[in-house]
């Protein structure tokens, strides 16, 4: 890869940290990359509103493929902050966008930047640019701290898992504190509730890892002269598998209504922050291997899938889709850390990766 670009491309990555902003709120960001397509490529750029694509079109081109990075950072102490390497991401694939100038590949490659993976919003959106563009296959990386700097991380099958955030709502009746009996307190279905989900969530009962994860609860108001009327539980749910996901998201109704009805109580429930599992097509994973080696890159295929969720999974859905890590070096600090920053050292290892899966993936 040439230096010139590389060195590009590191200072668009120092840029683009200094932009953060959250999930939905790109605009400076997504205006800041736009520029710098604009003015050192000829790749037709598509507004789409929160998030664009930069395309490389060849007459007669036999196929398409796409590139995915995420633009969206994370809150942080009153503001955001990079703490997850979206700036990386999309400084590697603005440096695939330098590559392919004056590029004849006999493909069509569409560099997609999405908003939002954060809260898994963008995903669902950007996927109708599969459609639009006919891609055929599409690709992204994520960097992963903990393992050797450079290195492809492989996984076939699921790459990331499933995961949804759910509010269970119990709603009973308030009353007088003095007068407990007339109410109909919901606080006591939710503690039984919550003394039942380590036995919902027994490995027996599951294919894979399922996991549902206490983040919060809330019982009525503080105020002492009233008893509780309302209770709320939430949970981040994950699985390596979706069946087993739906599976737990049943269990988990059924106990919290079975403890709710003796006391009189209604139970509903909702979900927000939905992601997919992201699974790997097994034929494009292997080309994305053979290409990996082929541009000298280091591969180590990993034993299980990565626990935290990716939004890249609803691209599965409409084209083979393969997600990688990118090691980021074995004593980098973890991803949603305070002291985390993209690693620059990885970049050019990203950008061989991709500038090889343009010309062969």
């Amino acid at each position: 890869m040439e230096q010139q670009i590389i060195g590009m491309v590191l200072a668009l990555r120092s840029g683009l940290h200094r932009l953060a902003e959250p999930s939905g709120s790109e605009k400076r960001t997504k205006a800041f990359l736009m520029k710098f397509l604009r003015a050192h490529t000829s790749l037709r750029l598509e507004d789409e509103g929160a998030w664009f694509c930069a395309v490389h079109e060849e007459p007669g081109a036999a196929e398409t493929v796409a590139f995915r990075a995420d633009m969206d950072a994370l809150p942080f102490r009153g503001g955001s902050a990079h703490l997850c390497g979206h700036d990386g991401h999309c400084a590697a694939l603005a440096g695939l966008g330098l590559f392919l100038e004056h590029k004849k590949l006999g493909r069509n490659i569409v560099l997609l930047f999405q908003h939002a993976e954060e809260t898994g919003a963008g995903g669902k959106v950007c996927c109708r640019a599969l459609s639009k563009y006919g891609i055929d296959r599409i690709y992204a990386f994520h960097n992963i701290p903990g393992w050797e700097e450079g290195t492809v991380l492989l996984r076939r099958g699921t790459f990331a898992c499933a995961s949804r955030g759910m509010t269970l709502s119990f709603a009973g009746r308030p009353s007088h504190a003095a007068y407990p009996e007339n109410g109909r307190n919901p606080g006591f279905a939710a503690a039984r509730f919550l003394s039942a989900l380590p036995s919902i969530t027994e490995p027996v009962r599951y294919k894979g890892l399922t996991m549902a994860t206490l983040i919060g609860a809330k019982i009525g108001e503080k105020a002492f002269g009233s008893a509780a009327g309302t209770a709320e539980v939430w949970l981040t749910l994950r699985a390596w598998l979706e069946d087993d996901l739906d599976r737990l998201i049943a269990s988990i109704r059924q106990s919290a209504r079975a403890e709710a009805a003796p006391d009189g109580v209604e139970e509903s429930d909702s979900f927000c922050d939905v992601f997919p599992a992201t699974i790997n097509d097994g034929e494009t994973l292997e080309r994305l291997k053979g290409v990996s080696l082929r541009a000298g890159l280091d591969c180590d295929e990993i034993s299980e899938p990565f626990r935290w969720s990716e939004d890249f999974g609803y691209y599965g859905s409409g084209a083979r889709a393969v997600m990688v890590g990118i090691g980021a070096g074995r004593d980098w600090p973890q991803l949603h850390t305070e002291c985390y920053e993209f690693n620059d050292r990885i970049l050019p290892s990203a950008l061989a990766l991709f500038s090889a899966l343009a010309r062969f993936g």
